[in-house]
């Protein structure tokens, strides 16, 4: 979550669900039995499933806005119900497709928006969704405008994006177009999945030849056209699939999917035995501290798989076989961890041991010297 952001709830003692801590959502939701954490991974499954991992453009994107007398920002239950309207939005749109929704709050204004990310593969037909440009737009406003009316709230005016006329002619002459080319380019350096921060995108679109920069809220785009002339775009003229808010949004979500599944090699640090007692009671304790948050981890990642577990069963019915060995892969993986934390922690709980043990034979040492010291004996006399 951007700094202002975070600052902004703070000055209104508004605290952020604690499990969407480290997540610019404020509300997180999701149809067909889609987890918004792990949408990327479920997505991915259905695909396989269907044999429908070929095309870059696998998913499509709608953005849902809320006025502030509408729903207010400063009110947490109305972030639950802003999620609540996106999920019933993309329920009543794409009945038989996955989706994901995430509630913001970020941008001018606090305003209450919701990031709708839909699958574009159909659940019961394995089949990809086909409409033509800009009637998912239209559909999904008309949806919008009904449930806004039923809230009795007035509707918003979407915003508009431009296109010249010379690139309407171009595109309908089937020619070059420097719009499209510069689509495509972005699109190139979105599809590699090692990008997942602002910084590696501009990388990687330079890489290809463009020059990203920043503009106040919006994006802006530089490149040598096809006849090596020198262009720049707004977000605004490429759609809104390639607007900043969209990107970012898209760039956080695959630095928490890569998060979520990089496995951390955290070794405890185990403080120095000391003599005393309570010391040693001490150090027990700074160990037990060291060790929970990597159980509290694996209790957390064992949870996830769970779920995601429950998701793949969904299709045994159609693809059994490669359901069971999802399954199995994913039980694999479980018991991996388990096993890998039991194994972690037998081996500090063991090197505790032997420290204590090493303590205790060095004073049983220094006793034994002690004692082999030789002692002055004097006699003493008894006089009358």
């Amino acid at each position: 979550m951007h700094e202002k952001t975070e600052q902004w709830l703070q000055d209104h003692q508004l605290e952020r669900p604690v499990d969407l801590t480290n997540c610019r959502a404020v509300a997180v939701g999701g149809t067909n039995g889609i987890d918004p954490f792990i949408a990327k991974e479920q997505f991915d499954v259905v695909r396989q499933l269907h044999n429908q991992t070929k095309e870059s453009n696998q998913v499509l994107r709608i953005t849902q806005s809320f006025a502030l007398d509408e729903l207010n920002p400063k009110v947490q239950k109305d972030w639950q119900k802003a999620n609540d309207l996106g999920v019933e939005l993309a329920e009543n749109l794409y009945p038989n497709h996955q989706s994901a929704v995430y509630t913001h709050l970020d941008g001018k204004n606090h305003v209450l928006h919701n990031h709708i990310i839909v699958n574009k593969v159909n659940l019961e037909t394995g089949k990809k969704l086909r409409e033509q440009k800009g009637e998912s737009v239209q559909r999904a406003r008309e949806m919008n405008d009904r449930l806004a009316s039923r809230e009795n709230w007035h509707i918003l005016e979407p915003p508009k994006e431009r296109q010249t006329e010379t690139e309407k002619e171009l595109i309908a002459k089937n020619e070059y177009s420097y719009m499209d080319d510069l689509r495509e380019r972005i699109n190139k350096s979105l599809q590699d999945v090692s990008v997942s921060s602002y910084e590696t995108l501009k990388e990687r679109l330079s890489d290809n030849g463009v020059i990203l920069s920043e503009r106040g809220q919006t994006f802006s785009y530089a490149f040598l056209d096809a006849n090596n002339k020198q262009r720049r775009a707004r977000e605004t003229r490429l759609g809104s699939d390639f607007g900043r808010e969209t990107i970012l949004h898209e760039l956080e979500n695959r630095a928490r999917q890569n998060e979520f599944r990089a496995v951390e090699q955290r070794e405890p640090a185990i403080t120095p035995l000391e003599r005393d007692t309570q010391q040693r009671e001490s150090e027990i304790v700074s160990l037990e501290q060291a060790i929970e948050p990597r159980k509290s981890e694996a209790l957390k990642r064992e949870s996830t798989i769970n779920r995601f577990i429950d998701t793949i069963k969904q299709f045994a019915g159609r693809v059994p076989e490669l359901t069971q060995c999802v399954t199995r892969k994913l039980k694999q993986t479980k018991e991996k961890i388990l096993d890998d934390f039991e194994r972690r922690f037998s081996k500090d709980m063991k090197n505790y041991e032997q420290e204590q043990q090493k303590s205790l034979e060095k004073q049983a040492n220094r006793d034994v010297q002690s004692e082999k010291k030789p002692t002055k004996d004097h006699d003493r006399g008894m006089s009358r």
